[in-house]
């Protein structure tokens, strides 16, 4: 592969021959067509392929989300997006090819150096509502420029993994030093498995935690009026 800048005809975007130019970050590339390979995939190479299979169908929903939750300066050309799939495939596959699964609490949605929440828990004691919860310990600062883990009034990101419908849903209406957030949920959601994770960033979306696996729980459901 070639990077090149643009010349008087500017870049191009295509394929000429069995060369293919395209961009990618404000990058002008070039590279040549792969050939066809009439060589058979080793067991290895199955193996690779299924994990990656596998964390790109888990992860596809929600590549905005890792690229937030990644977001970090020196991460350079390499988009949040592929770091979560390295991380993936790396730390939250179990089992061995073909019958991989996924360990939930391995899962990574986002790194940095901003204080995570301290005491989390999870539960679900009421119809159609998860309830987090947590302790403030942030500080006021000394310094109007101070740098600090947390503030009081970080962002609290959760993603919650509905296992059953195999849905992702987010919210970000709480704040670090709430201490609690309740979630009202669809009653159809009643008896299904969620994973729920959580990460925090700061007021001015500069920074943000290393994520945090809440745990997962079965949302309850209404109780049925005894019949008479």
């Amino acid at each position: 592969m070639a990077i090149f800048k643009k010349g008087i005809n500017g870049a191009f975007s295509g394929t000429i021959g069995s060369t293919v130019g395209s961009s990618w970050r404000e990058i002008n590339y070039m590279r040549s067509l792969p050939k066809p390979s009439k060589k058979p995939a080793t067991p290895a190479q199955l193996a690779q392929r299924a994990k990656f299979a596998l964390a790109v169908s888990f992860l596809q929903p929600m590549k905005w989300i890792l690229n937030l939750g990644f977001k970090d300066k020196q991460r350079g050309s390499n988009t949040g997006y592929n770091r979560g799939l390295q991380l993936f495939i790396t730390q939250a596959i179990t089992g061995e090819y073909p019958d991989y699964g996924i360990d939930f609490e391995k899962v990574s949605v986002s790194q940095g150096n901003m204080d995570k929440l301290v005491g989390l828990t999870l539960a679900s004691d009421a119809p159609n509502t998860l309830s987090l919860g947590w302790m403030d310990l942030s500080e006021e600062s000394i310094e109007p420029d101070e740098v600090k883990g947390s503030y009081y009034d970080d962002q609290v990101f959760v993603l919650l993994y509905n296992r059953t419908e195999q849905l992702f849903t987010t919210n970000r209406t709480a704040i670090r030093q709430d201490e609690a957030l309740q979630l009202e949920l669809p009653a159809i959601f009643a008896g299904h498995e969620f994973h729920v994770w959580t990460f925090v960033r700061h007021r001015e979306r500069t920074r943000q935690s290393i994520s945090q696996y809440a745990g997962t729980v079965v949302l309850a459901g209404a109780e049925e009026e005894p019949e008479f």
